[in-house]
């Protein structure tokens, strides 16, 4: 029973010891993770118009702890039937991001796609190295729009002209029941003042 003591303040010791081994090295192994990368693509315009401009956004963060390098971004759908690029590239380099860092990209297209139809706007993709020591190609996805239904050019344009000929049409009205009474008035006063003469 003397031994009993000593041996099991050992083991507790070489147990804490152990697991304080554990808490490090896995601590030191999240400060010592690779760049890692997020990314979204967003479309910039509140409607898709048929036949108009369409600016699409890409964002890409490095959350890692380290550089990441050769970063591509490739958004191969842009460059199918539906849509005719205006400006910018489908497919960019970006060379390094810092740990920490961010890179933005913007293309402008016109979407060719019939009105009132439903179109699946989907990511693009990304590629990058996650140190400069790795010679693995990592291989990643933006966010995707989604679904989205495509609306008319003529409807855009009804819902967001400034309607002058409403705006011409109600202010014509208006004089109507403003006038008759301004004209009577200045009659009776005219009248008045002719009576009084």
């Amino acid at each position: 029973q003397t031994c009993a003591l000593p041996i099991s303040i050992m083991l507790h010791n070489a147990l804490a010891l152990a697991l304080g081994l554990a808490l490090a090295s896995q601590t030191l192994a999240i400060e010592g993770t690779d760049g890692y990368l997020l990314a979204t693509k967003e479309l910039a315009n509140s409607e898709v118009v048929s036949g108009r401009e369409l600016s699409i956004k890409y964002s890409i963060f490095n959350v890692g702890d380290s550089p990441v390098v050769d970063v591509a971004l490739t958004d191969d759908a842009l460059n199918s039937e539906p849509f005719v690029v205006v400006s910018g590239l489908t497919s960019i380099k970006f060379g390094t991001i810092e740990a920490g860092g961010n890179a933005t990209h913007s293309v402008v297209v016109k979407p060719m796609i019939s009105a009132y139809e439903t179109y699946a706007f989907t990511g693009a993709k990304v590629e990058y190295r996650a140190s400069e020591e790795s010679e693995e190609v990592q291989v990643a996805t933006t966010s995707a729009p989604g679904l989205i239904e495509v609306m008319s050019y003529e409807e855009f344009a009804r819902n967001t002209s400034p309607h002058f000929a409403e705006w011409i049409t109600f202010l014509m009205l208006c004089t109507i029941p403003l006038g008759i009474p301004y004209m009577m008035y200045t009659n009776s006063v005219a009248q008045f003042k002719v009576k009084s003469a």
